[in-house]
């Protein structure tokens, strides 16, 4: 086709009805209610989302958002974190001086700051803004009046040109909360400043910090809802024309991984673009190591991740790029109004102690369902849960943080199974192409948990099974095969009664027969790995005990 032709070719207009008869072909006898997905916030995400599902979103929403931007850039807000106060100076100056835009760090206890460090932090603070965290030390904003940012820790001090009121929507995620506890949990403690000073002063000395998540059009749909709920904060308390307050991002630990921590790096990119993209003013994104002890290269990596998304991707020319998105625009609307929603819910208690131990009940629930989504892999975790590397080694200090982390579960087991290995074998029977599915799985199931089994030769008999198990020092065994296979020879073995515990991998109605004759339990998918880990993990430490005696 010439390029003339290709200009003049026209495309007949799809109608939503069109769509789905293609889609039901295709997913050959399932529902397209089975393409819906949903959340953490009870949302029900759509496979496709069409303007008609925009016509009872507010018109000013998109204008809420777009006007609380002053510019379509951000700042870069690097955290310093050094192990003295020298340290963690030089780590300031090496930073500004590599693409950073932000003093950003905390002021931690043991640390002295000599007068040739204040007067040199000084100079700084005239040229840059500041996010500091002076929670240990409030005094030390003595020698700062000037200081231009924000800052927390310090409600009560005069600093004319800082913002000092801290609205943590960071904790109740670092809790293990969904994004509509973080919204409302912002406006609960909003409310009770309000209501110990003002609403003007509020609106003139707040800001705000989320932690941006992987979740990445949620996380968009987050910082977006927040400019929108500000509005109607400000329009409760009759202040119709409320100023929006800064936003100030991180990338959030909480799916951050001590196991293949480059993957970290990916978590953070993706972070890193949703904030962004949802508007944040200033974000720090954490090095993907953070946890085992950060380097200059991971910190550098961390620091060019804005970098690269500011000066070759352009976004920061745009105000707002996710807006007029269908799929973004309404799942906005929809954390807008639940959020409000709960929110008003939590006002009817009495005391703000009572509205947090709802977020805080509430977060721990969402927890607990993130958790299980994890255990029974309906959830993934490159590197931890998923596609474990096995050659992957914990280390002994993981730093600890104020998240919960996902991980971490899983970096326990790996680390109990270091301390006491066990030595797994898949016995594989029938022809490869027939359990090779089977025998994947179960390797990775393994993997995931700290053992890398080895596989024995294929339809070995029982009595050479048993000597193989014990040339090789064999702690524990599981069955592969198919259907077949499976049902007519696991009753064999277990006649043998074999030395070692073993599992099959399947489910069967045979199941609790074969129990009864001597297997140990089974390997299948929805199980959960942290359950099926403690108990794989006893009879690591029983072994080792007994070889130990």
């Amino acid at each position: 086709m010439t390029l003339d032709k290709m200009r003049q070719t026209k495309f007949n207009n799809a109608t939503l009805e069109e769509w789905e008869q293609v889609a039901l072909k295709s997913l050959k006898g399932k529902t397209l209610d089975s393409l819906s997905t949903k959340t953490l916030e009870n949302i029900i995400l759509k496979p496709l989302y069409s303007l008609a599902d925009t016509a009872n979103i507010p018109a000013s929403q998109t204008a809420i958002v777009r006007q609380a931007k002053k510019s379509s850039e951000w700042s870069i807000a690097q955290f310093a974190e050094g192990s003295t106060s020298e340290a963690t100076l030089k780590e300031i100056i090496e930073s500004l001086g590599k693409g950073n835009d932000v003093v950003h760090f905390k002021i931690e206890k043991e640390h002295f700051w000599n007068a040739d460090q204040i007067e040199e932090l000084a100079a700084l603070l005239t040229k840059h803004t500041a996010i500091l965290d002076v929670t240990d030390n409030p005094g030390f904003l003595n020698h700062f009046t000037d200081l231009k940012g924000l800052v927390i820790g310090a409600e009560e001090a005069e600093l004319p040109y800082a913002r000092t009121y801290f609205l943590n929507g960071s904790s109740i995620h670092q809790a293990g909360g969904d994004v509509v506890s973080e919204l409302a949990s912002v406006l609960v403690q909003a409310d009770a400043i309000a209501g110990k000073t003002s609403i003007e002063k509020l609106a003139e000395k707040a800001f705000v910090q989320f932690s941006v998540e992987n979740h990445f059009f949620m996380e968009i749909a987050k910082i977006r809802a927040f400019r929108v709920l500000w509005q109607a904060f400000g329009q409760a308390y009759g202040k119709t024309d409320i100023a929006a307050i800064p936003v100030h991002t991180e990338t959030s630990l909480r799916s951050y991984s001590a196991l293949d921590s480059n993957v970290n790096i990916l978590r953070a990119g993706n972070s890193a673009l949703a904030a962004i993209l949802g508007g944040t003013d200033s974000l720090t994104t954490y090095p993907h190591d953070y946890l085992t002890g950060a380097t200059p290269t991971s910190n550098r990596i961390a620091r060019n991740i804005q970098l690269v998304l500011k000066e070759e991707t352009h976004i920061q020319r745009v105000v707002d790029a996710a807006g007029g998105s269908y799929y973004v625009d309404t799942l906005t609307n929809e954390l807008v109004e639940k959020t409000w929603t709960y929110f008003l819910t939590l006002m009817k208690e009495t005391t703000i102690e009572d509205r947090e131990t709802k977020l805080l009940d509430r977060a721990k629930i969402k927890w607990e369902e993130q958790l299980f989504a994890l255990s029974t892999r309906k959830k993934s975790l490159i590197g931890t849960n998923t596609y474990a590397n096995p050659d992957d080694i914990i280390s002994s200090s993981i730093k600890q943080t104020d998240y919960k982390r996902f991980a971490e579960p899983f970096e326990q087991l790996r680390k109990s199974f270091q301390e006491s290995p066990l030595k797994t074998a898949i016995i594989p029977y029938g022809i490869l192409k027939d359990y090779k599915t089977r025998m994947d799985f179960v390797s990775g199931y393994l993997k995931a948990l700290g053992i890398s089994p080895i596989v024995a030769p294929e339809n070995l008999k029982p009595v050479d099974l048993q000597q193989w198990i014990d040339d090789q020092n064999i702690g524990y065994v599981v069955f592969v095969g198919n259907e077949e296979q499976t049902a007519g020879l696991v009753p064999a073995i277990l006649n043998e009664t074999l030395s070692v515990p073993m599992d099959v991998a399947g489910k069967f109605e045979e199941y609790e027969d074969w129990l009864d004759a001597g297997l140990s339990g089974c390997i299948f998918a929805g199980q959960s790995l942290l359950e099926k880990g403690q108990q794989l993990l006893a009879l690591a430490k029983k072994e080792d005990s007994n070889d130990n005696a």
